[in-house]
């Protein structure tokens, strides 16, 4: 993409502050952007990202909101109105992932936590997005970040793998929708990111881990924000409803494969 690409656009990225969705907003930063930047618990790591995109010319913004709660989603959306008034683009990458929970520690309340943020966040914050693009008449793109887990998944992983694939198939549902609209909706699912939660995790070998993975590499969050960039961009004006797998092949490989 040329830098610039994006100048002028409204574009808002929520969980923004770390790991993907740091990529994501630093990939519509360098194309000339005007971000909204959402984030959740650590204002010290927002206010570093806002300083670190400043360069590249278009407004960073920050807003601090609970996308687990109604009046999170509210608060996010009267930012987005009194700053933007509407929006080119979104990426709703805001979500949680509890790690590995085995079935027998699956209860109501771990059950709540996950669904209100990864789907019941992620429909309202579509809606909200799809009611700004209206009002605007000028059309959008909308990019959901689900996850190879959807479908391809390991045990333990029984309610974060339900939660994606909820996206996935929202993703679809809401592109039939507002296709007439103007409005696009695509959907990110990546594989194994090179982010502070997997790195830091106990036992973690990247090699072993690249290894396992086609291309020979783990991802990194600038590969996902290179294909969101995509997705909003006019070259990508005839996807709608897809999910693109971003994970360096390694979702074909069989489950029984060693290399």
């Amino acid at each position: 993409m040329m830098n610039g690409e994006f100048s002028g656009k409204r574009v808002l990225v929520t969980g923004a502050a770390k790991g993907i969705g740091r990529g994501i907003a630093r990939a519509f930063a360098e194309a000339g952007a005007d971000l909204l930047l959402h984030f959740r618990s650590d204002p010290a790591e927002a206010d570093s990202l806002q300083r670190e995109l400043a360069p590249c010319g278009g407004r960073i913004l920050l807003c601090r909101a609970d996308l687990s709660t109604e009046e999170g989603i509210e608060s996010l959306f009267d930012c987005v109105k009194r700053n933007f008034g509407s929006l080119d683009a979104a990426v709703n990458n805001a979500g949680w992932d509890p790690g590995y929970v085995p079935l027998d520690s699956i209860n109501y309340d771990l059950y709540r936590k996950l669904t209100d943020m990864n789907v019941k966040g992620t429909l309202f914050c579509c809606l909200n997005e799809i009611r700004l693009m209206r009002s605007s008449g000028n059309g959008g793109a909308i990019i959901n970040i689900g996850s190879v887990q959807m479908e391809t998944t390991v045990p333990g992983r029984t309610l974060y793998a339900m939660s994606k694939g909820a996206i996935h198939s929202l993703t679809g549902e809401l592109a039939l929708e507002v296709g007439p609209d103007g409005i696009r909706v695509n959907c990110i699912a990546p594989g194994y990111i090179q982010v502070e939660r997997m790195s830091s995790a106990p036992g973690f070998n990247q090699k072993l881990v690249a290894s396992g993975i086609p291309v020979r590499r783990i991802g990194w969050p600038q590969d996902i924000g290179n294909c969101a960039l995509f997705l909003a961009s006019d070259k990508a004006s005839f996807i709608n409803g897809q999910t693109f797998i971003v994970d360096g092949g390694v979702s074909r490989k069989l489950a029984r494969e060693s290399k």
